[in-house]
């Protein structure tokens, strides 16, 4: 742990990621509460996520392209920098009563095109930096840094728009916050990759995407990580926010407090294993993997069985565990077992992957708790998670992927 917190580059990026995610927080509560007040419409609400997410999935494969081609540092510190300055142009069109649902949805468009290019470049520079052995804390740094984000910025933006006149001021902070990030980044420094793929005629976007295509359908262990441990677990968790909601109103009857319980729980679930990665407990990143994945599971069994908001919590806390025990152990699976000098093209297409698989998880699990009892649901999709994760299993004895990705790194 000592060493990765004197891995000074390291250190300048986690601290620039902290920072605007924190922004972040601010920014998406400020929007959709003021879209809110400003409309009263489900369907313009719609919209704004919809805004947030679309141009993800079709900006983030361009992205991935961009990063493996072009210097990640130059991409990290343009695009924290092109947000803030959008941001503040929200916030003081905001206090200055011009804005309009229109430019207000355009300009968030424009923000989601530019996280979707920094995203890449951020992810792919992660083992850039950072030695095989430290990847996982590395990770866990990361997913800490995200939970403390979700726990504070949400809670202390919804203080503030209490007490302030204008939503815009809020806009004001996280755009400082972007700026401050960009200005973080600029003394980063991430190696560059010697690609062997340089001197190929043609490499252009499509070649280059293309070639991270056949990289991953080539890889039949990669795939089946990418489709099990990401898209359909990911599809069968993607409705809990909806859950949440639906059980704190109609089932257990605690309202928008008890709801915010819950989400408070599966952070804190989730600090609580950043805390123990951090103690070297689990050290296998394939066993850290599937036992995240498992608690997924053995969490959405238990708030089936157990039906209760007591019960729920306690489900929450585990979940937010295994939430925490999967994404690191995941990342740090593709970040060893992809070539440096594709991470950021196939980190992208699993982005991309994930993001289109949300929307439609939520879209099926609004229509089946329509359907059946929510209890039946939990204990059903409970079950299709733990079996999906004790399916990976069969990749726990590849070691063919050691060494795979250790392109020439330059100076």
């Amino acid at each position: 742990m000592k060493s990765l917190l004197k891995n000074r580059n390291f250190m300048i990026l986690w601290a620039g990621l902290s920072v605007s995610r924190f922004g972040y927080r601010f920014f998406n509560l400020a929007i959709m509460w003021f879209v809110m007040q400003e409309t009263g419409s489900p369907l313009a609400l719609g919209m704004t996520v919809l805004c947030f997410t679309i141009p993800s999935i079709i900006v983030e494969p361009i992205g991935g392209v961009l990063a493996d081609k072009l210097n990640k540092k130059s991409i990290i510190v343009l695009t924290d920098f092109g947000n803030g300055i959008i941001m503040c142009i929200i916030g003081l069109m905001m206090i200055n009563n011009y804005i309009t649902l229109t430019v207000l949805l355009f300009l968030l468009v424009c923000t989601s095109i530019l996280s979707s290019l920094f995203n890449p470049s951020a992810n792919s520079s992660i083992p850039l930096l950072v030695d095989e052995e430290h990847l996982s804390k590395a990770n866990s740094m990361n997913q800490f840094s995200t939970q403390c984000s979700n726990i504070i910025g949400p809670a202390l933006a919804g203080v503030l728009i209490a007490y302030i006149d204008n939503i815009g001021y809020l806009l004001i902070i996280s755009s400082v916050a972007y700026i401050i990030s960009a200005i973080t980044e600029i003394w980063l420094h991430v190696p560059s990759i010697v690609n062997d793929d340089d001197d190929v005629e043609g490499n252009g976007f499509i070649h280059n995407f293309i070639e991270g295509l056949k990289y991953v359908i080539s890889d039949k262990y990669l795939v089946f990580l990418i489709m099990v441990g990401g898209v359909i677990i990911n599809f069968f968790l993607a409705p809990l926010s909806i859950f949440f909601t639906f059980l704190s109103d109609n089932s257990f009857d605690v309202g928008s407090t008890g709801l915010g319980f819950i989400n408070s729980t599966l952070a804190v679930g989730a600090l609580v294993g950043t805390i123990i990665i951090f103690s070297n407990l689990i050290k296998d990143k394939y066993k850290m993997a599937i036992l995240g994945l498992s608690l997924e599971g053995v969490a959405l069994l238990l708030m089936g069985f157990i039906f209760s908001y007591t019960g729920t919590l306690i489900s929450v806390f585990i979940l937010g565990i295994g939430v925490c025990f999967a994404g690191v152990g995941i990342n740090t699976l593709y970040q060893t077992m992809i070539p440096r000098d594709k991470l950021g093209r196939v980190l992208s297409l699993v982005s991309m992957l994930l993001s289109t698989s949300v929307p439609l998880g939520q879209l099926f699990g609004s229509i089946v708790i329509g359907k059946l009892s929510i209890s039946y649901v939990l204990i059903v999709f409970g079950v299709i998670v733990t079996i999906s994760a004790l399916s990976l299993f069969k990749i726990t004895n590849k070691e063919e992927y050691t060494g795979r990705n250790k392109k020439s790194v330059g100076l």
